[in-house]
């Protein structure tokens, strides 16, 4: 009886503190203002003012630096898996760090030289880590969304695919060592994200990347290119305050 006795005041110890560190943990987690966010995006954008040094080419002679025009531009994001740090400064002001996993490509396509010469140009794969800072300003909510801009200045590390020149085995854009790729920018951004109901902590966000790079070789280009990428990229994701 006696052991009972203790088994049940015990129970309701231990019922106590877990009610109390669930009251604490909520209590926490309404006054905390940094917050930690994961996102996924998919997006679409345009590869454009792509030149590098290259061999002579008909109507462009010489071995020079060379501009071309990709005849259809595209350059999409099949995925950017991102994780992202809000420090909270002042008032409506954070301060955004984050990291991405990005995998992006052209198409099939052609390209045209200065010049006018044309010729195939299979599509290229890039991937590597793409990294982002910078602040981003939250307006007073309306109703359950919290909406807000921000600028973000970012770096693109990575590698590109499919690089082979075809010259003395194998086709030209199929296979070949994959090359360095790097990149530097900005990224202005604009979103909402729920503050309240079912769907607290989910948001929605539009981005921008605007980037210029500067590309070892790949294909016919054996000593590099530089290309700028504008990526408009559409991302969800879900923030846990801490």
């Amino acid at each position: 009886m006696v052991s009972s006795l203790k088994m049940k005041k015990l129970n309701i110890i231990v019922l106590k503190i877990i009610l109390l560190s669930f009251l604490s943990l909520n209590i926490a987690i309404a006054e905390s203002k940094n917050e930690l966010s994961i996102g996924i995006a998919v997006g679409n954008g345009i590869m454009e003012n792509v030149k590098g040094m290259h061999t002579p080419v008909t109507g462009n002679p010489g071995t020079n630096v060379k501009g071309l025009v990709l005849d259809d531009d595209s350059l999409n994001t099949i995925y950017s898996l991102s994780i992202d740090y809000n420090k909270y400064l002042n008032d409506n002001l954070y301060l955004n760090s984050g990291i991405a996993f990005a995998r992006h490509e052209t198409v099939d396509t052609s390209i045209t030289f200065d010049g006018g010469f044309n010729s195939d140009f299979p599509n290229i794969h890039f991937r590597g880590l793409a990294l982002e800072l910078g602040p981003s300003y939250r307006f007073n909510k309306i109703s359950n969304f919290t909406p807000y801009i921000g600028l973000n200045a970012s770096t693109f590390l990575g590698f590109q695919s499919d690089t082979n020149y075809g010259l003395f085995s194998g086709n030209y854009g199929e296979g070949g060592a994959e090359t360095f790729v790097k990149c530097f920018g900005i990224t202005p951004n604009l979103g909402f994200f729920m503050n309240s109901g079912f769907f607290k902590g989910y948001g929605i966000s539009i981005e921008n990347l605007i980037l210029e790079c500067d590309n070892d070789h790949t294909r016919s280009m054996t000593d590099g290119y530089e290309a700028d990428f504008n990526i408009v990229q559409y991302r969800i994701d879900y923030r846990i305050p801490f």
